[in-house]
C-alpha cells in the first residue's frame, strides 16, 4: 500500500491498512492511521499524527514549522483527527511553544483547496474550512463552523461553535456562538437559525438564543451589562454557551450586527 517512489522516514509508523502515493514524504515522528490516504506528493515533513479514515489529496503540506519567528526548532506536534478530507494545496502547520506545543484538528473536518491553518490553531469537530481561508496563529474553532472561501481570521481569534462566516470577511474579534457573521471589517447578521433547525434545537431554545443575540448587539449595554442581561434567560446549553463564551472573551467579543 506504499509506492515505491515515497519517502517514508524509519521514524514513522504507518499502519498496514493506509494507503501512500508516489512522491510523498513522511519525515520523522510521524503517525499514519487505519486506512488513511495520502494523494501524490504530498509533504507530511515531521512530528504530524493523522487519524483513522482521513483523506489527504495530492499536494498537501502538512506538520512544517510554525511561521513564527521566534521558533528555535522545538518538537512541537500536529494532530489530525478521524475522517477527515484535506484538499490539494492546503497548509497545516505544527505548533509554536507558545501555547500547548500542539496544533489540532478534530474529527470529520473538511478542509479545502488552498487553506491556510497556521500554528496553534484548535480546530473542533465537524468544521468546514473553504478554500483560501487564512487561519493565523492560535485561532480556536469550535465544533461545527463553517468558514467561506477567501475569509481571513485575526491571530488568537475564537470563532463560537456553529457559527458562519461568509466568503472574504476579516474576523478581528471573536465570533459568537450560532452567528452569522460577513463583511470587511465583519459584521453580525444573526443567528444561524438554519443550522439550528437543521440539528432539531426546539423552537423554545431558538426564542432565547434569539434574546440573547438582541441583548449583546444592543450598543446601550456595557459587556457587563450583556453578561447580566443574558444570564436572566432560561438558561438552555446552547443559552449557557453563548454566555460562557461571552464571559471567556480575551480579545473583545463581535457586537455589531447589520
Amino acid at each position: 500500500m506504499i509506492d515505491k517512489h515515497a519517502f517514508i522516514d524509519k521514524t514513522a509508523e504507518i499502519s498496514d491498512t493506509a494507503e501512500i502515493a508516489a512522491n510523498v514524504y513522511i519525515g520523522k515522528n510521524c503517525k499514519i492511521g487505519d486506512n488513511v490516504k495520502i494523494g501524490f506528493g504530498t509533504v507530511i515533513e515531521s512530528n504530524t499524527e493523522i487519524g483513522d479514515g482521513t483523506i489527504v489529496s495530492p499536494n498537501v503540506n502538512l506538520g512544517g514549522a510554525p511561521q513564527d519567528i521566534s521558533y528555535k526548532g522545538e518538537d512541537t506536534r500536529l494532530i489530525i483527527g478521524k475522517n477527515c478530507i484535506i484538499r490539494e494545496f492546503a497548509f497545516i502547520h505544527r505548533a509554536s511553544t507558545k501555547e500547548e506545543w500542539v496544533t489540532t484538528i478534530g474529527d470529520n473536518c473538511y478542509i479545502m483547496a488552498s487553506s491556510h491553518v497556521a500554528h496553534d490553531c484548535r480546530i473542533g469537530n465537524n468544521v468546514i474550512i473553504t478554500s483560501y481561508v487564512g487561519l493565523a496563529g492560535h485561532v480556536h474553532v469550535d465544533d461545527g463552523v463553517i468558514i467561506g472561501g477567501g475569509a481571513g481570521v485575526h491571530q488568537f481569534t475564537r470563532i463560537g461553535r456553529q457559527a458562519m462566516v461568509g466568503a472574504y470577511a476579516k474576523i478581528t474579534k471573536d465570533v459568537p456562538p450560532y452567528a452569522l457573521v460577513d463583511g470587511n471589517p465583519a459584521r453580525l447578521f444573526g443567528l444561524n437559525m438554519v443550522g439550528l433547525k437543521r440539528r432539531k434545537v426546539p423552537p423554545e431554545v431558538r426564542n432565547e438564543l434569539k434574546k440573547a443575540y438582541s441583548i449583546l448587539v444592543n450598543m446601550d449595554y456595557v459587556l457587563d451589562d450583556v453578561v447580566h442581561q443574558i444570564a436572566t434567560l432560561t438558561q438552555y446549553e446552547e443559552v449557557k454557551i453563548f454566555l460562557d463564551f461571552i464571559k471567556k472573551s480575551k480579545r473583545g467579543i463581535m457586537r455589531r450586527g447589520e
